[in-house]
Parts: C-alpha cells; structure tokens; sequence
C-alpha cells in the first residue's frame, strides 16, 4: 500500500519564534502585508535576507 500525505520537505520550518512589538509596529506590517499580499512571515523573511545582504 503506498504511502499517504506529502512527501517529506529538505528543510523542515519546524521552529516557531515570538516576536513583541508595539501596536504602531503591528499596524505597520498588517498594512505593508495587505499592500503587498503577503504573510507576516513571509516579510519577515524577505527583512532578514535583506539584512543578511547589507551587513557584514
């Protein structure tokens, strides 16, 4: 019998952070992830590649 569910991922996201921030800051990512149509994670990958590529 073949197995059932997806197949298994190279790199598993299975580590999950907090973050605290302000309601102004909240609002802010809210507004720029409707603007842009994308998840709270999703930009904040895209903010830490950009500071990988910036700083030394």
């Amino acid at each position: 019998m073949a197995g059932h569910g997806r197949p298994p991922v190279e790199e598993p996201k299975n580590v999950k952070i907090g973050l605290r921030v302000s309601e102004e800051e909240r609002n802010r990512l809210l507004a720029y992830c409707e603007k842009m149509n994308l998840t709270q994670s999703q930009v904040l990958k895209e903010a830490l590649d950009l500071l990988y590529k910036t700083k030394p």
